[in-house]
């Protein structure tokens, strides 16, 4: 019997534990037992993320991470360069358009990521900062970071910003091996804990521009907030202090089962479903696929919400469909969060059951 419900890819499936977490703490923010809770908090941060950089955590949602990294690493007399290869990529260039800062877009068709080649067509010398999508959570896709910046960084100066919303705390993410610049992400996917906190780290290179931006910012400025960890040893605004700790208990339970075997697991978990997948007649949308998630297809145009609809209905499974103009045409399973292989195994038990009766 499948126990565990939740295969969205965020929020994902919560821990017992983390969920324990959230409710049993209520500590002052500005204790110094919380300052100490806070700075272990951050090393393990650090640690998931493989940084040794600064990083800061946040009260907001992933959204509101990136438009921490707009506004404090990007400037509206500048030009930047986004990639679209779906929702989320789009999200950067909305961002940088409420905020007049010009952004040059590199549409990618969407089940497909960007590589070096597509790069090749633009100046990267007039850029200051290229947007990326680590994965592409609306496709399931996943873009080799690592060679793209690699290019990015032989051809200019640009920072590197890298949403990694669907990948921290799930999928191998390598911060200062990579050479990133920024990187976002937050609690309710890879880390496994509700929604509401975000976590940004960020290089030297980065907090340089940083302080120096003109851009205009308020609650999400980063200046505000480095400062105020660096000398009070905590945030700078009221911070949501029960998801802190339930991220905390996240980190335990990720660095207790090893960072390398929670990828490993995931990336087992991911092939296991994608294989059964297409041995059960479903096919996979993406070319690239992230371990992260994954979106499959029905065959003879069946719209997917009919088989989502119906794991909901029969069994309280919880998918995602497509959004905007895939909506109906994939379904989203997520990889993320407290599950394990068996809940796979009877995931794709029901699935087959379901997709038989609508083929009947």
């Amino acid at each position: 019997m499948l126990k565990k419900k939740i295969f969205t890819p965020g929020p994902t499936q919560v821990h017992p534990d983390v969920l324990k977490a959230t409710i049993s703490s209520d500590t002052y923010h500005r204790s110094p037992a919380f300052k100490a809770f806070h700075g272990e908090l951050n090393a393990k941060l650090k640690h998931i993320f493989q940084t040794d950089q600064n990083l800061n955590i946040l009260t907001t949602s992933g959204t509101g991470s990136l438009e921490t990294a707009v506004i404090n690493f990007c400037n509206s007399s500048e030009n930047v360069l986004f990639i679209n290869q779906g929702r989320f990529g789009a999200r950067w260039g909305g961002i940088c358009k409420a905020y007049n800062i010009n952004a040059v877009e590199l549409p990618i068709e969407y089940g497909k990521v960007a590589d070096v080649s597509d790069l090749e067509s633009v100046n990267l010398a007039n850029i200051s900062a290229v947007l990326l999508t680590h994965t592409e959570t609306s496709t399931a896709s996943l873009t080799d970071i690592k060679k793209l910046t690699e290019y990015i960084k032989s051809k200019s100066d640009a920072l590197v910003i890298v949403d990694a919303v669907t990948s921290v705390g799930a999928i191998e993410f390598r911060f200062d091996d990579w050479n990133l610049d920024v990187a976002v992400s937050a609690s309710q996917k890879g880390l496994m804990t509700q929604p509401g906190i975000a976590i940004i780290a960020y290089s030297e290179k980065a907090r340089a521009k940083m302080e120096s931006n003109n851009m205009p910012r308020y609650f999400f400025d980063l200046r505000k907030e480095y400062k105020s960890v660096k000398e009070d040893g905590v945030t700078m605004w009221t911070p949501a202090v029960g998801l802190f700790y339930g991220v905390d208990k996240a980190c335990d339970i990720i660095l207790s089962e090893g960072l390398e075997n929670k990828w490993k697991r995931t990336h087992e978990m991911a092939e296991y479903f994608r294989n059964e997948s297409l041995k059960n007649g479903f096919g996979l949308f993406s070319t690239t696929p992230s371990d992260s998630l994954t979106a499959i297809t029905l065959p003879d145009n069946i719209p997917t919400g009919k088989l989502i609809k119906a794991m909901k209905d029969n069994y309280g499974v919880q998918m995602a469909n497509g959004q905007a103009e895939m909506k109906e045409k994939i379904a989203r399973i997520s990889h993320m969060g407290d599950l394990e292989m068996d809940d796979f195994v009877e995931l794709n038990k029901l699935l087959v059951t379901e997709f038989k009766k609508l083929q009947s």
